[in-house]
């Protein structure tokens, strides 16, 4: 490929006593009058001669392209004028990281432009291995994860991130960041070893004319691809700018967990919003109970949320999520003796604040098909008043459901519903949504996104929930979906929720695994009093100092990854289907000896924990028995 080489302008104010080596660099030039790019890592070409561009307005920007001209550079970050052959411009802003690159597109528009579709593609080297969700949308229900080698995947949705393994050892993951006023993207896979980006929809929406929300059933799990659709300069602005086309690249997966590249690309919070950024003094991260997984006829009665409150206050929990339900409990509360649902929610708000527990709620985005009673928050009038109500009677957070689509209305949708949250001081999470986009660190006020096949899902893996076997599942996500962001996994069930596949230990090890800003437990409130592993669940941390993937790790075979919080490191390991026995190298911990509190399967009983304790040193190796399915956590803590 013919690229113009670049030079680089190394700020020395970015290096404190030495100028180090770049790891990875993209070069972006034109080959027979195609826009192309090629990425190297540590001096390798890892992706191949790819074509780049969108198609708007049937125009395909990246063909005919008579110049590329570099007409502003800061560092690592260029920003290339592209000429065409008929005299029309547009620009190309690239990225470079010692850990990957990323790119985006501005488009000159003074009005609507149509979006037919998109040509960024990475072209892999042959042999490469990649792990990726075969669903319509990340998010959801059909999450099965499909291990495959890219000379085999034309034809494929791949739902981002998708984790490469290239025959060089090095990893990669594709992705998209700093998702606002753009229809959210997935990738396609072609002939030749490449992935290109791509839109598709909900056959529901395309259908029915509904723009967003739960679709009827039939439609669930049914895409369209290539829909167009039409943007508009966001904000006034007199250009169309895309979302950051995101290449993470490392050397094993500790480099890969521990990419940051999405938060530096995204943008910086709104201080009229958000003073103290992620530390503003309304936002609190913590840990959380719902009850839409718990057994009993009155799970969702004003009377079991108090009793839940009650336990979440000795378990040292922050929060409890009412969920879908409470907005009828003026018919269904046998007490309500005429009360409005609002009385009757500040009524468990009130009693969970003298616990020192806050209450969180729950909402669809939008009326779901068939259902009678949704109001939604589509409509901003609504949207305000709600929110202001909630914020009136101390709702500390939302739990906002059923978007089932990243559209451009719906990730609109998404961004003023986080604006109107912030206003009202209002913590949210979204479910039933699409994969995170750097969202949560423009809006710290968003604290998780669903976009994961979690324990809700157990019981419908024959039909309304498809996907692979649940440890193969669970040793994936780490190295795959958690890449992007937190994700409202639901983790920890002992009932009917807990995957017979997975034994006890390993639910209880997923919480240390599934980490979230906002971490929902989905135990029944007996079960997790009477764990023979309560501490582990009444101390888990939600924010962490420190992550580190131990190298014994396989994708969709073993996960092990140690996490630091201040000076305590725990470990939490997930098995896949193969018993696993063996050690693993501890030197991650500093010079020292250190007491372990360890949470292991009893022999073969998958529904027993044991709890142990033991001494180790930093550098002695740990010798671990799972079973097909097991788990393993333990706190480390140094003498």
């Amino acid at each position: 490929m013919k690229c113009k080489k670049l030079s680089y302008l190394f700020l020395a104010f970015s290096f404190p006593c030495f100028i180090q080596a770049q790891q990875a660099k993209m070069d972006i030039g034109i080959e027979a009058e195609q826009l192309s790019f090629a990425v190297s890592f540590k001096g390798q070409p890892v992706i191949l001669s790819s074509p780049l561009g969108m198609n708007v307005d049937n125009n395909l920007l990246g063909k005919d392209v008579r110049k590329s001209t570099v007409n502003a550079t800061t560092g690592k970050y260029k920003t290339y004028t592209i000429e065409k052959k008929d005299g029309s411009t547009y620009y190309i802003d690239s990225w470079e990281f010692d850990d990957g690159v990323a790119l985006r597109y501005r488009i000159p528009s003074d009005g609507p432009r149509c979006i037919y579709g998109e040509q960024t593609s990475y072209t892999f080297p042959s042999g490469t291995h990649v792990w990726y969700a075969s669903g319509p949308f990340q998010y959801g229900w059909i999450q099965a994860y499909q291990d495959r080698n890219t000379d085999s995947i034309k034809d494929e949705l791949l739902a981002p991130p998708a984790t490469f393994l290239l025959p060089d050892g090095t990893y990669a993951a594709i992705t998209e960041a700093n998702l606002f006023n753009f229809h959210g993207a997935v990738l396609f896979g072609k002939e030749n070893n490449r992935v290109q980006f791509g839109y598709v929809e909900n056959k529901g929406h395309v259908e029915t004319g509904i723009i967003t929300g739960l679709p009827d059933s039939k439609y669930w799990h049914e895409e369209v691809r290539h829909i167009p659709w039409i943007t508009s300069p966001r904000n006034g602005a007199n250009e169309i700018v895309s979302p950051w086309r995101v290449l993470m690249l490392a050397e094993d997966l500790n480099g890969l967990v521990n990419n940051q590249i999405i938060s530096q690309v995204s943008d910086q919070p709104d201080r009229t919003l958000f003073p103290q950024g992620k530390d503003t003094e309304w936002i609190k991260p913590g840990r959380s109970i719902f009850t839409w997984l718990v057994e009993g006829d009155d799970r969702l009665s004003v009377a079991n949320h108090k009793k839940y409150v009650d336990g979440a206050a000795e378990l040292g929990l922050q929060s409890v999520v009412v969920d879908d339900g409470w907005e009828l409990w003026s018919q269904t509360e046998k007490s309500a003796n005429g009360r409005s649902k609002w009385e009757l929610l500040k009524e468990l708000v009130d009693y969970a604040k003298t616990k020192n527990i806050d209450i969180w709620v729950w909402r669809p985005s939008s009326p779901r098909s068939g259902n009678k009673t949704d109001v939604g928050l589509v409509d901003a009038d609504e949207r305000v008043n709600f929110m202001k109500k909630c914020e009136e009677i101390g709702v500390k957070g939302l739990k906002i459901d059923f978007f089932h689509t990243e559209n451009l209305f719906t990730v609109n949708l998404m961004e003023n519903i986080l604006k109107d949250a912030a206003k009202a001081h209002l913590m949210v999470i979204f479910h039933g949504v699409n994969k995170p986009t750097g969202d949560s660190y423009t809006y710290p006020n968003l604290l998780a996104k669903e976009a994961v096949r979690g324990l809700e899902s157990v019981g419908g893996e024959g039909s309304w929930a498809p996907g692979p076997a649940w440890p193969y599942h669970n040793t994936v996500l780490p190295f795959t979906r958690w890449l992007a962001g937190p994700a409202d996994y639901t983790p920890l069930n002992f009932r009917q929720f807990c995957p017979p596949s997975v034994t006890f230990t390993h639910q209880l090890a997923s919480i240390y695994m599934f980490t979230s800003p906002m971490l929902i437990f989905a135990a029944d409130m007996e079960d997790m009093l009477s764990c023979p592993g309560r501490t582990f669940i009444e101390e888990a941390p939600v924010v962490w100092d420190e992550t580190k993937v131990l190298p014994e790790s396989r994708i969709g075979g073993l996960a092990a990854v140690a996490r630091r919080s201040n000076d305590t490191w725990y470990l939490s390991i997930l098995n896949g289907e193969t018993p696993y026995n063996g050690e693993l190298k501890m030197d991650f911990l500093p010079k020292g000896t250190y007491r372990m509190t360890v949470a292991s399967d009893d022999g073969t009983n998958y529904k027993k924990i044991i709890i142990t304790n033991r001494k180790i040193k930093a550098n002695q190796k740990l010798k671990v028995n799972l079973l097909s399915g097991g788990g393993y956590v333990a706190k480390i803590e140094k003498l």
